[in-house]
């Protein structure tokens, strides 16, 4: 892959190295992840606060860039690496970079506190000695898929340093693998933002506190 993508990939890979993934917060990890518990009392999209209704309307945009970047796989599949699959990648991670981790930084910011909280004292946690929320959930999420991009990126870039066509290959197959992970979990993760966790949010969130969120 071609270096053409505005030094976003060293932004990343740093971000990565701030915080190791946290194993073990599954409630909603497969081969459930798709019905937890809740899934199905989803507030419509139209009843939601402005402050949702935003984060739901950047999903709607990951989704569309998620199928380009998951056809660019497909093509790799069969092909090498050329110019147009280079802009392609360059162009995904760019967008990760810019809009996607930006939109992750202002979750954590503005609604997972408060999220939290009320998922706390409303019982909506696990049980133990330290109670986990589905906000842990989401915020491991974040975390893994900056790990996830980084490794992607590490392993295109690989693929021109390597003398033969055989070890590019076994390069660009790992970097697809890791790739089609990638937009399987960041599916999962818009699927348990916008119908399990924003409803919550909704029901447990009042619209003036919502109003100072967006303010």
């Amino acid at each position: 892959m071609g270096k053409d993508n505005g030094g976003g990939d060293d932004r990343i890979v740093r971000s990565v190295e701030k915080g190791d993934h946290d194993e073990g917060l599954s409630p909603m990890d497969p081969p459930d992840a798709y019905a937890p518990p809740g899934a199905g009392q989803s507030v419509p999209y139209e009843d939601m606060h402005p402050v949702l209704r935003r984060y739901r309307d950047e999903h709607a945009t990951y989704l569309r860039e998620l199928e380009t970047f998951e056809g660019v796989l497909t093509t790799l599949q069969a092909h090498r690496p050329d110019h147009a699959a280079n802009k392609a990648l360059g162009h995904f991670f760019r967008f990760v970079e810019t809009e996607v981790l930006p939109h992750n930084r202002r979750e954590e910011k503005e609604l997972f506190p408060l999220l939290a909280q009320r998922l706390l004292e409303s019982g909506e946690h696990s049980q133990g000695p330290k109670p986990t929320t589905g906000v842990d959930i989401l915020e491991t999420d974040h975390l893994s898929l900056l790990q996830q991009s980084a490794v992607v990126l590490n392993f295109l870039h690989l693929v021109d340093r390597l003398p033969d066509q055989r070890s590019q290959r076994v390069v660009i197959d790992a970097a697809i693998q890791q790739g089609r992970a990638l937009v399987t979990d960041l599916r999962l993760h818009i699927f348990r933002e916008d119908d399990v966790m924003f409803s919550l949010a909704h029901r447990l969130i009042t619209a003036e506190e919502f109003d100072r969120i967006g303010g």
